[in-house]
Formats: structure tokens, C-alpha cells, sequence
């Protein structure tokens, strides 16, 4: 996703502090009522929805780029158990690490609702750079006939 890190300081804060900030589109495009513009992400929302695309992009669906993704929605139609769990963890984090660099202390945990709707519940949790706050996505990942 699109990575556009603006360094600013503060008054409020010392000289030496600088904060970053990351800005992403909207990929809803909605308008702005204000600016009739595209609205636009920012920090932390940014940063949640570029770490959903990725994790949700299958192999082979974004142009001269492959290997992108985490390819977890076709790993769904495997048996699932323990070992699948693992490895859909695995691949999730795989991803994130190579294609999102503002992610930091990452922890993926995947659990199981075959019994009820054939779907995997997966809680991404991590740090954004220059940000100690956690930051958890959660997605519902389900088999699609």
C-alpha cells in the first residue's frame, strides 16, 4: 500500500522529538463533503486498513507481483486442524513483514469456528512505528462456494 511517512515537530514537544505521520486513501471513495475530495486515512486507520488489503489479497491477484498477499483465502478450503492453523498464522505474518514496514511487534492468532459457520477468526496485533499504543485488527475469513 501506498507509504507516505510527513515529519513534523511540535511546540509542546522537544526540539529533538518528531512525530510521523502516514496518510493512505480511502479506498471506499467517498467524498468529502467539505472539499468534494477523496477522503483520505490517517496514522492508525491508515495503517489497519493497508494491513486488511494485504492480508485479504490471494497470489496472483495484484499485477507483475505474484508473491503479494497472504493468500489465506485459499487456504481455506484445506483441512483444517492444528497444523493449518499454523500455517495460515505463518503466512499471514509472512505477509505483513514483507510488504508492510510501518508495522512493528507483530502477533497474529487464528481460532477456529468450524462447528458453528465454516469460518477462521483471525486478531492481528501490532505497534505502528513511533507509536507504543496497540493496534488490533480483527477479521472473519470465510469460505466463499
Amino acid at each position: 500500500m501506498a507509504y507516505f511517512p510527513t515529519t513534523t515537530s511540535s511546540d509542546a514537544l522537544p526540539t529533538d522529538v518528531s512525530t510521523t505521520r502516514f496518510s493512505d486513501l480511502d479506498l471506499t471513495f467517498t467524498k468529502n463533503p467539505l472539499t468534494n475530495d477523496i477522503t483520505s486515512l490517517k496514522n492508525d486507520e491508515a495503517v489497519k486498513r493497508s494491513v486488511k488489503n494485504i492480508v485479504l489479497t490471494n497470489f496472483g491477484e495484484k499485477k507483475f507481483q505474484p508473491s503479494f498477499g497472504g493468500n489465506t483465502t485459499a487456504q481455506l478450503f484445506e483441512n483444517f486442524g492444528p497444523f493449518a492453523a499454523r500455517e495460515i498464522s505463518g503466512a499471514i505474518k509472512r505477509c505483513i513483514r514483507e510488504n508492510e514496514p510501518r508495522v512493528n511487534q507483530l502477533q497474529v492468532l487464528v481460532n477456529s469456528n468450524l462447528v458453528d459457520n465454516n469460518s477462521l477468526s483471525v486478531t492481528i496485533r501490532f505497534t505502528i512505528q513511533n507509536s507504543p499504543l496497540p493496534i488490533t485488527v480483527s477479521l472473519t475469513l470465510e469460505r466463499s462456494r
